[in-house]
C-alpha cells in the first residue's frame, strides 16, 4: 500500500514502524559499499544516501541478495507495516504478492521523499 493511501494517523504510525527497519538497511556499509562500486564513483565522490537507493532500486539483480540475505526482516517488517499484517504473513505469501509490493514501495514517491528529507535534515 502507497503512503498517499493511508490516513494522516495511519501514516503516521506506519513511518514510525518502518523507520527502524529503513535505518538498518541505510546502515549496512556492505550495501553501501556494493552500491557505490555499481556507481562507479571516483575517490573522495561521495552520493547522498538518497542516490544510492535511487539507484539501488533500479537495479533490484544486484542488491536483492544482499538485503535478503542479511535484512530479510527488515524487508519484512517494513512491508509488514505499510500492508497492515505481520512479518510472519509477508514471509508465508506468494512471492509474486511480496514482489509487487517491493515493487510498490520503490515506486512511491511520498515515502521515499519523506526519507530523503529527514536523510538531508541529518547533513545539515
Amino acid at each position: 500500500m502507497k503512503l498517499s493511501e493511508l490516513s494522516t494517523d495511519r501514516a503516521a504510525d506506519v513511518l514510525c514502524e518502518i523507520t527502524p527497519f529503513l535505518a538498518n538497511l541505510a546502515g549496512d556499509t556492505a550495501l553501501q559499499d556494493t552500491l557505490r562500486d555499481k556507481l562507479k564513483l571516483q575517490d573522495g565522490q561521495k552520493p547522498s544516501m538518497a542516490e544510492l537507493y535511487t539507484f539501488g532500486a533500479q537495479k533490484l539483480a544486484v542488491i536483492v541478495p544482499i538485503v535478503l540475505k542479511d535484512h530479510r526482516a527488515d524487508v519484512f517488517g517494513m512491508l509488514a507495516a505499510l500492508n497492515g499484517t505481520t512479518a510472519a504473513q509477508i514471509a508465508a505469501q506468494g512471492v509474486m504478492d511480496t514482489m509487487g509490493q517491493l515493487r510498490e514501495v520503490m515506486q512511491d514517491g511520498q515515502l521515499r521523499d519523506f526519507f530523503k528529507s529527514l536523510q538531508q535534515e541529518g547533513n545539515t
